[in-house]
Formats: C-alpha cells, sequence, structure tokens
C-alpha cells in the first residue's frame, strides 16, 4: 500500500488584535535589548543581526501561543489484491502418485502468484483445514531468489485432519469484505466433511472465485469403515450396542471380513459379499459392559482371499476406533417446577448436554411422597408460592441433605425456605424489578467457563422482586446483582454450605432461557450457559475432596485439539496457594518421557502440551507441599481423526458449480495446467479488474507540537546569547 502526505494549510483562529499585539511584544522585546539597551555588541551590523534573530525567535514563539493547526491530507493507495486459497488436507493424496500431485500443489504455491505481481497485482496466499493460515503475501513473507520469487514453502501444511470449505469461504469473507479484492483463487479437491454446504450456506466475497481441483477424480478400489455408531457412555453390567457401516467401491463379487476388537481382542466377525460397485452394509455387534473405565473399540474390515496392498487404494480407512466411557450409574437430577416455564426447557437441555447426567421433570401438584422419582439432586423452580405452602415432601426434602438448587423470580416466595438451606434472608416487595449480573472476582468453588464475563455484559435481565438480599457468612456468590449501572453486594447465583455440610444453590430470578439463548446468537452454541448449569450441579453433587494436590485433566481426544492440564494446590488449611513449582511427565506407548512445567493463572496452574500424534499417553504429576511429596497420575488417549483417509473421488463438479455461482472460471485439474502458461490467467484476467482505490484522510495537529521548532528556536537563542555574551553584553 502507498502512502502519500501532502501539506495542506495552516489554520490561525486569532483574531486581528492578538496577531498585532504577538507582532509588537516581539518588536518591543527586540528592540529594547538592541535599539535602547547600551550593553550590546559595538558594531551596528551584529547589533542588527542579533536583533533580527530575537525578533524571529519571539515572534515564532509569539506565533505558536496563538495556537496554529497543521492541516495535512494522506492518500493511500491500495492496490487491487488476488487471494490464493490452498486445501491443506490430506484427502487430496489418497490415491497413485500422490507424491507428484504434492509437488504440483508446491510449484502452483510458490509460482502462481508472480504472473500476478508481474501486472501490478498485491497477492496474498492462505491453507485451509478448519481455519485459514496465512502462508505469505507479496510484501513480507516473499523473498527474492535469481529466477524471481519464492514463497516461503515452510509455511505449507498438507496433512491436516478436517476441511471445511464453507468455512474457509466465509473466513475470506469476514477477513477482506472491506478491502480492495479483485478475486479469489481457490485449490481443492471439492470434498468437505466438516461445516456447512459451501454450495448452499457459504458466504461469499462478492468477486470472480477461480477454482483449480486437486486430488483423484477417478473411481478407486477400496473397503472402508465409514462410521461407527455408538454411545459414548454405558453402564456397568448391561450389554451397549456398536453398529459399523461398511462401505465398498471397486469391489463388486468379493467378500469382506469385519472384526470387532474390545481392548486390542476380537470379540466377533462378520462376513459379507458386496453386489454392486458401490455397496455398504450396516453390521450389528453387542459388548458387554465388564469393567469401570474406558474400553476401546476397534473395527477393522478387509479384502478375504486377495492382498489388500496391492488391490486397495488406500489402507488407513480399513479400520476406525472409538472408545466408550463405562460408568456405574448416571447423575440423576429431579426438576419439581410449579407450572410449565421456559427456563425448566432450558435447564433441561442444559442438563441432558452432560452424557453423564439425565433429568426429569414433574410438577409439584402431580406428585406425592410416595411416587417422588429417584434422584440425586434436585432444582425447585417457583416453589414456594405465597399463598401456597410448600407440600410436606419438598419440606422433607429440604430437611435433608439432598442437594438442592432454587430457582425463582418475583412469584416465589423465599421466606418459606429456612436461611441455613439457602444461606439468604430476603426482605421481597411485590415490586417487580430486571436485574443484571456482574461476576464476583473471588469465585472459586468450581472453574467458571471462559467467555462467561463478557457474556453476562451482554445478557439479558432476570426478572426478581424487589427487596433487599442479606447474605450469610457461609454463602459463596457466583454472581451478584447489577441495576442499571449500579452494582449491588445483593447475590443473584450463589451457594450455600449449612452447618452440617449439605450444599444448596440458588438463583434469584426467571428468565434463564433467554440467557441461554444469547449465548446461542454470540456464540453459534449454548456451551457458555450449559457450563455454568453443568458446574453448579456437578459442584452440588461433589463430596468433599481433602486432597492438597489434584489435577483435571480430558480422558479422551482427538488429534486436532490442544491437550490441556489444570492444577490447584492448597495449604495445610486447604486454601489455595501458588508458591509451588508442579512437573508432569507424560509418556507415550514406547516409553518416551516428555517433561513440562506448569505455570500459575490466578489460583490455580494451568499447562498446554498442544496437540499430540494419536496414540495412549499416561501422565503423573506432582509437587512438594510442606516438605512432602504428592503425586497424581492418569492416561489419555488422543483419538486419530481419519475424516480424510475417504474413497470418495474428488468433486470437480463442486468447483464448476461454485466458480459458476460468483461469477468465475473452473480453470482445470491442477495437474493439467502449467502454471507458466497464459492460457490459465488470462481466464483470470478476462473476469477481474484492476482498480487501484485511492483512500484520503485528514490529520489536524497543533504546530506547537513539532519538536523540530522548539529545537530551531533554542539553538537560534542560544546562539544569539552566545555572541551577545562574548561582545560584552549581558
Amino acid at each position: 500500500m502507498t502512502i502519500l502526505t501532502i501539506l495542506s494549510d495552516l489554520i490561525v483562529d486569532a483574531p486581528l488584535w492578538k496577531w498585532g499585539v504577538a507582532g509588537a511584544v516581539a518588536l518591543g522585546l527586540a528592540l529594547l535589548r538592541y535599539a535602547v539597551g547600551t550593553d550590546g555588541p559595538r558594531k551596528a551590523w551584529l547589533r542588527w543581526g542579533l536583533g533580527i534573530v530575537r525578533f524571529f525567535v519571539l515572534s515564532v514563539l509569539c506565533f505558536l501561543l496563538l495556537e496554529p493547526i497543521l492541516r495535512t491530507s494522506v492518500q493511500e493507495v491500495e492496490p487491487s489484491t488476488i487471494l490464493f486459497v490452498h486445501d491443506g488436507t490430506s484427502s487430496q493424496w489418497v490415491g497413485k502418485d500422490s507424491t507428484a500431485r504434492k509437488s504440483a500443489l508446491i510449484n502452483w504455491a510458490m509460482h502462481a502468484p508472480d504472473v500476478f505481481i508481474d501486472n501490478g497485482f498485491e497477492t496474498e496466499s492462505f491453507i485451509f483445514g478448519t481455519q485459514l493460515i496465512n502462508i505469505g503475501n507479496s510484501d513480507d513473507l516473499r523473498s527474492e531468489v535469481d529466477d524471481g520469487y519464492l514463497i516461503d514453502t515452510s509455511a505449507i501444511t498438507m496433512n491436516l485432519p478436517r476441511t471445511d470449505i464453507g468455512d474457509a469461504l466465509e473466513g475470506l469473507n469476514d477477513k477482506f469484505s472491506h478491502k480492495n479484492i479483485a478475486g479469489v483463487i481457490f485449490t481443492t479437491d471439492g470434498l468437505s466433511n466438516r461445516g456447512l454446504d459451501p454450495e448452499f450456506g457459504a458466504q461469499f466475497l462478492e468477486v470472480p472465485h477461480f477454482f483449480v481441483g486437486t486430488g483423484d477424480t477417478t473411481s478407486i478400489r477400496d473397503i472402508r469403515v465409514d462410521q461407527i455408531l455408538y454411545n459414548e457412555v454405558a453402564y456397568l453390567g448391561n450389554d451397549f450396542p456398536i453398529e459399523t457401516i461398511i462401505k465398498a467401491r471397486g469391489c463388486k463379487g468379493c467378500s469382506v471380513k469385519t472384526s470387532l476388537y474390545v481392548d486390542g481382542e476380537v470379540l466377533e466377525d462378520d462376513v459379507w459379499s458386496v453386489n454392486s460397485e458401490l455397496d455398504a452394509n450396516k453390521i450389528r455387534f453387542q459388548v458387554p459392559a465388564t469393567v469401570v473405565g474406558t474400553e476401546k473399540i476397534k473395527v477393522v474390515s478387509r479384502l478375504l482371499g486377495e492382498s489388500p496392498e496391492t488391490n486397495e487404494a488406500t489402507l488407513s480407512n480399513n479400520s476406525k476406533i472409538v472408545y466408550v466411557d463405562i460408568l456405574e450409574s448416571k447423575r440423576k437430577i429431579l426438576i419439581i417446577a410449579n407450572a410449565p416455564h421456559p427456563d425448566i426447557s432450558a435447564l433441561k437441555n442444559a442438563i441432558s448436554s452432560n452424557k453423564h447426567q439425565e433429568v426429569k421433570v414433574v410438577w409439584a401438584n402431580d406428585i406425592g411422597r410416595d411416587s417422588l422419582p429417584s434422584h440425586d439432586i434436585i432444582i425447585l423452580h417457583d416453589l414456594p408460592k405465597e399463598d401456597k405452602p410448600l407440600p410436606d415432601f419438598i419440606a422433607g426434602k429440604i430437611a435433608s441433605s439432598t442437594p438442592i438448587l432454587f430457582i425463582g423470580g418475583a412469584d416465589t416466595d423465599f421466606t418459606q425456605l429456612p436461611m441455613e438451606r439457602t444461606g439468604i434472608t430476603y426482605e421481597q416487595s411485590n415490586l417487580l424489578e430486571s436485574v443484571e449480573a456482574y461476576k464476583n472476582s473471588g469465585f472459586s468453588l468450581f472453574n467458571t467457563p471462559e467467555g462467561m464475563e463478557q457474556l453476562i455484559l451482554n445478557i439479558p435481565p432476570l426478572s426478581t422482586a424487589l427487596g433487599k438480599v442479606n447474605a450469610s457468612n457461609s454463602l459463596e456468590v457466583m454472581l451478584y446483582q447489577r441495576l442499571i449501572s449500579l452494582k449491588t453486594e445483593w447475590p443473584l447465583w450463589a451457594f450455600n454450605r449449612d452447618a452440617s455440610g449439605t450444599k444448596s444453590g440458588i438463583i434469584l430470578g426467571n428468565g434463564l432461557w433467554r440467557w441461554r439463548m444469547e449465548d446461542y446468537l454470540r456464540n453459534d452454541n449454548f456451551d457458555i450457559f450449559d457450563a455454568m448449569i453443568n458446574g453448579s450441579i456437578q459442584y452440588l453433587a461433589s463430596r468433599d475432596d481433602v486432597r492438597r494436590f489434584r489435577i483435571s485433566a480430558p480422558t479422551i481426544l482427538d488429534e486436532d485439539e490442544h491437550l490441556k492440564f489444570s492444577a490447584q494446590a492448597y495449604d495445610a488449611s486447604l486454601n489455595p496457594t501458588t508458591d509451588v513449582e508442579i512437573s508432569l511427565t507424560l509418556t507415550d506407548k514406547d516409553h518416551k518421557e516428555f517433561d513440562y512445567s506448569f505455570s500459575t493463572s490466578l489460583k490455580h496452574y494451568v499447562l498446554n502440551c498442544g496437540r499430540l500424534y494419536p496414540g495412549e499417553y499416561s501422565w503423573k504429576a506432582n509437587c512438594i507441599l510442606d516438605g512432602k511429596l504428592y503425586e497424581e497420575q492418569g492416561d489419555i488417549i488422543i483419538n486419530a481423526l481419519k475424516l480424510e483417509r475417504s474413497s470418495m473421488p474428488a468433486d470437480h463438479a463442486l468447483l464448476m458449480r461454485l466458480s459458476d455461482k460468483t461469477g468465475g472460471k473452473y480453470l482445470g485439474s491442477l495437474r493439467s495446467i502449467d502454471v507458466n502458461s497464459p492460457n490459465w490467467s488470462d481466464k483470470v484476467f478476462a473476469n477481474v479488474q484492476k482498480r487501484d482505490i485511492l483512500h484520503e484522510f485528514t490529520e489536524r495537529l497543533d504546530l506547537i507540537r513539532y519538536e523540530l521548532i522548539l529545537w530551531i528556536l533554542l539553538g537560534a537563542f542560544t546562539l544569539e546569547w552566545v555572541v551577545r555574551r562574548r561582545q560584552g553584553g549581558y
């Protein structure tokens, strides 16, 4: 981008009399020294010279006191830019000649931009999988060599595990919608396994898109484990189903054997015959859940009677692994509500998002003590009412040790609830109040979800009764009430533990369903709200943990996810401390060890190990507290993604449709394009316009802010003073 600065003019907003006063002061002080005074230089020419210097300096100083403003015009020339976007996923290399096809893509990425640079365009290049990765542009990531320009090929990645063409197109739109883009040249095989259908769901830049096809469009011979349908959680003593879909391409008349492995041992085999060129078979297995923990389920499918190494395009998709958590039982949450309400649906959906929980909703008028469903936690919604006392069976539950979450708004009579249970006394009025929330920075009962503070600044208010809320010393507040701009110390979302150790939670307001919808509108998911609800339930259901060293870690991750740990250390009084060092050793299946150290974040420790190769790992963490060694250990499984190892031929027809949709052209298969030939570039030039855009900005700056002027004045004053002193003046 070329930047031009053009001096415009000086602006002095001062009346004429101020100009006169400024000139008179400067002239008077100069004459007072050299025309009237008797201690100046004897030589007339020197007296006149020093007088002129003094008059100049004083004139400029008086002029600066008039607050002159220098107005300049800045012009920026934004040239037309061509965007290059290259598919960096591994589905392009399935089939024969994969090495040659990789070389062709690198050569294309290196040299295709040169054509446009030579014609006055700027270029910018990206690799994409599920997000755009900048690999170079015509300004800063290119280096001159003898034969032209070379893009930084070390930034090019070709084995990304997922493809989202729609997200790449929308990413360009988000990043460059207000830029001077002439066209987009997109290189891909057209196979997308994540996100929106690029043909119907993506938002395009309003410029021509030109597509270059990669991958293999020919039909290949292959057996593929397409899907494994399973529940992520099963329960001890039950049999759980595993369904797998096997797809065959180009294998008509062959027999296929499918084997199910559980923790490395064959549980069952199935053999079926392929009846057509494109065939599929769904196979169902029953697996007994015999041990609590994580079971590794592997499905392997292969051709019988032939050598698959010589007859299949790829063997990498002949197996697939999933993991099933075997639990003793689910956590049961019972919602007892006064009447139907949108909040109940929001709560139910949030609770159900946790695979380890099940939720049931009952109406207070429809149940009795003897028919209360089994439960671990109770949520009371809009109970009790002012004109309707609590039923005996609910009062009995409140008096018991069952964890309860109380949720209610303006119609809920909290005065009927014992303070020992809720942790508050509520001086309610009959007036309705809308309250917003702000987070208690000292809340530490559990980790709140990332992004919660930003969300609660923008969520709709909850509806509650106007009144003063007095909190007991045992109350731990997560969210306080905010009345418009006034932050109060009244709890909105809090937790209490009574003298016997029974836990309770309380939310003073209705309208939680609006919070969940706002979460979706802002983040395209319900993750933050659901984490707030499930974090509350998990805390209420948890037993006291008196361990002084605790580690939180995932048990299963996909290979494209970062492995993150969090840790907490406690002093002898079980207060959090960050004064110790925590180290962790990660060991892979080959017994190779990797050492890490945790870093502190507020009152806990965090560690990000990055992405790991698929496989099974074990970890051991330790720290020293009061001279004693504490250790925690566990296992982690990194799941291999095989979404890119498909036997589907490249979909260049999609690229043609996308080209037509955007006013561009399908340039052909990458193998058919000579990057040095003008044939392909002529098609682009015929459909794009080179149109540089001139942006002009006006800047205003006080002249007194230019330091150079002050240094010149200081130098002139110094010169005048030195000469005058040497000539005998004062």
